[in-house]
């Protein structure tokens, strides 16, 4: 089953059913409209994950995934226009949210502020390697997979 991303130039949050197949369903935030088609295409061609939701900003993200119960892991961007992806990960974790949740930056994580790791965030991915091995090794790190 191939995923469609609906433009993020028509609805600014996209929150989709799952298959049903029992893919690790994955929810990206980022207000890049075309990295967001990028994540999209790597998560199409990744073999047991699906995309189940995209939001362009973190308040929109955190309203999406508070009314979603099928996400798995979040890809989050860092700098989102209205609050930072290290803000929604500490909300996300505060409100007893179980997905994995990954930082994600085109910036080195060492510039990170040292406390962004400290609550509710599993992992960073640089952009620029995203990959779907990257992707599945990011998910078996997080659940201790081999």
């Amino acid at each position: 089953m191939r995923n469609e991303l609906v433009s993020p130039n028509d609805i600014s949050t996209t929150v989709r059913a799952p298959g049903g197949d029992g893919a690790i369903g994955v929810f990206v935030v980022d207000d890049h409209p075309a990295f967001l088609r990028t994540v999209a295409s790597v998560i199409d061609a990744t073999v047991g994950f699906t995309l189940v939701g995209t939001a362009e900003s973190g308040l929109a993200a955190l309203d999406a995934l508070a009314a979603h119960d099928r996400v798995d892991m979040v890809l989050l961007d860092v700098n989102l226009p209205d609050v930072s992806g290290i803000e929604v990960a500490r909300r996300l974790a505060d409100a007893g949210a179980t997905a994995v949740v990954v930082l994600m930056s085109t910036a080195d994580p060492a510039e990170l502020p040292a406390d962004a790791f400290d609550r509710g965030v599993a992992g960073f991915l640089a952009k620029e390697r995203l990959t779907t091995q990257e992707l599945r090794t990011i998910w078996g790190a997080a659940n201790d997979v081999s």
